[in-house]
């Protein structure tokens, strides 16, 4: 039956194969958080607790839509939008009612799920519940203070400008207490300071206890275990220190950068391909998985009627058409990523058909009964390319010296994508810097379609011109790249 399906879909979203389907469904349907009186009796109640934190994500005011395939995307400009719908977003224009409506929803909804984290740190760090193991205490820390982390760095990134145009912008308060803000509003500067001790503090609590170190085994989850094989639908080890460089690379710190994104590749090291928890798809490895899930270092759980009901609504046939720059964009019919993402049959209009759509599943994971998951793709948060291309661009933004080993991330990238680009310039006449960085410019531009990610990248760079959807370039001023903060925001944190 429907209900029966949509139990499996959500047990497989759990992280922790000890709390019972019937409960989970029970206690935390979409829209809701768990009742305060219902908290903190025991530990399966805090995992719930997190739980319902993920959930919250999935709303289509965050990465359920306005984040991922929405509004943000189109103002990354990879996407024409279909008729009146999300052109004042592509036009980056603020003072539009719908698009300042949702951006207000959008601040409201994130602040809610920070002090949601903020609750459940404040009662773990003070409980006298006494866990089954130290590990399964710390996975739960690590996983909230990165996750808080995470979520205010997405607030810096849209509502303050960039950090290399204005550092000292005093904006958003970084939420450490339930129920209240933080003192004043802060710089951009010791925002980001907030962001990076709460990932490292993340960081430290997962390095030697999370599951997804060692990759997953065949073997049945015991209940209180935490089931490896489920550890990139979470906060996990390596997505933390990837943001981690997400985060020095916007700072401008390229050492601190390079050395972060560089640890997602530990796992491709230590561990054999059977058992790695993530890993590059090769061409045809990925069956009907488009969104290429296995190179999620985190992806957030969605139901078919979420996300992948909104991307097929979105870009189907009937919704918005790709960038006129597709062709020069995607000029090795090799690619990937341009066999498998979209329909190319009327080469006019293209449509991002099928990397998000409902025909996209899963590819791995498996069901309750132990049988081939049918379950449709999530939502990408941080990825194995995004962790090569920080590490690339901070290494040949530190020295020219280092060439050959960004080139060579790049390259890894590209060769799971079939496409040889970088790889055949490395071993005939050399790339310079320019060209390397130009080469990774264009790799955010394909790899991230539809995730909501290239805006960012623009930003971060305050490039003045960039490829508008049109064929055109659009130029764009460093206010263009910073939403406006909601009217009377401290009264609207305070009330959550």
């Amino acid at each position: 039956s429907r209900l029966e399906m949509k139990k499996i879909y959500l047990l497989l979203f759990l992280c922790v194969a000890s709390v019972s389907c019937n409960e989970w469904f029970d206690m935390t349907p979409d829209g809701t958080s768990i009742p305060e009186d219902r908290f903190f009796r025991n530990e399966n109640v805090f995992l719930n607790a997190l739980t319902d934190v993920y959930t919250q994500l999935r709303a289509e005011s965050l990465y359920g839509r306005m984040l991922s395939v929405g509004e943000l995307e189109f103002m990354g400009q990879n996407f024409q939008p279909a008729g009146t719908d999300f052109r004042a977003a592509a036009d980056l224009d603020y003072a539009d009612a719908v698009v300042r409506s949702a951006i207000e929803q959008t601040f409201v909804d994130m602040y809610k799920a920070i002090a949601s984290c903020n609750n459940v740190i404040a009662h773990i760090e003070n409980t006298n519940i006494v866990f089954n193991s130290k590990s399964r205490k710390r996975i739960i820390t690590g996983e909230l203070y990165g996750l808080r982390a995470a979520l205010h760095f997405e607030l810096l990134r849209l509502f303050h400008p960039a950090y290399a145009v204005d550092p000292g912008f005093v904006g958003l308060p970084y939420m450490v207490r339930f129920g209240m803000t933080a003192s004043e509003p802060l710089s951009t500067e010791a925002f980001v300071g907030k962001v990076i001790a709460d990932l490292e503090r993340a960081a430290s609590e997962l390095e030697t206890v999370d599951p997804v170190l060692n990759g997953f085994t065949l073997g049945t989850v015991l209940p209180g275990e935490i089931d490896s094989r489920l550890r990139t639908f979470c906060l996990n080890y390596y997505a933390v220190t990837t943001l981690l460089a997400r985060v020095y690379l916007y700072k401008g710190d390229y050492e601190q950068a390079a050395a972060y994104a560089s640890r997602a590749f530990e796992h491709q090291t230590k561990v054999e391909k059977r058992y790695r928890v993530f890993y590059y798809f090769g061409p045809g490895e990925y069956g009907d998985d488009y969104s290429f899930s296995r190179e999620h270092l985190f992806g957030i759980a969605t139901l078919p009627e979420g996300f992948p009901r909104s991307a097929a609504l979105l870009y189907g046939r009937n919704g918005a058409s790709v960038t006129k720059h597709y062709s020069a964009l995607f000029d090795n019919p090799k690619d990937t990523r341009y066999r498998d993402w979209f329909d190319n049959s009327d080469p006019s209009r293209v449509f991002m058909a099928y990397k998000f759509g409902e025909n996209s599943v899963l590819n791995g994971y498996t069901s309750v009964a132990g049988n081939e998951s049918v379950l449709p793709c999530r939502i990408p948060f941080v990825k194995l390319g995004e962790a090569a291309l920080i590490e690339a661009e901070a290494l040949v933004r530190q020295s020219a010296d280092n060439i050959a080993d960004a080139a060579a991330r790049v390259a890894g990238l590209q060769k799971a994508r079939d496409i040889p680009t970088v790889a055949e310039r490395l071993e005939t006449s050399g790339l310079t810097v320019g060209e390397l960085l130009d080469a990774i410019e264009l790799e955010y531009r394909r790899e991230f379609f539809g995730e909501g990610q290239l805006f960012y990248y623009y930003k971060r760079l305050n490039s003045p011109r960039i490829p508008k959807s049109d064929g055109t370039e659009l130029t764009v001023t460093a206010d263009k790249y910073t939403w406006p903060i909601p009217e009377g925001s401290v009264n609207v944190i305070q009330a959550l």
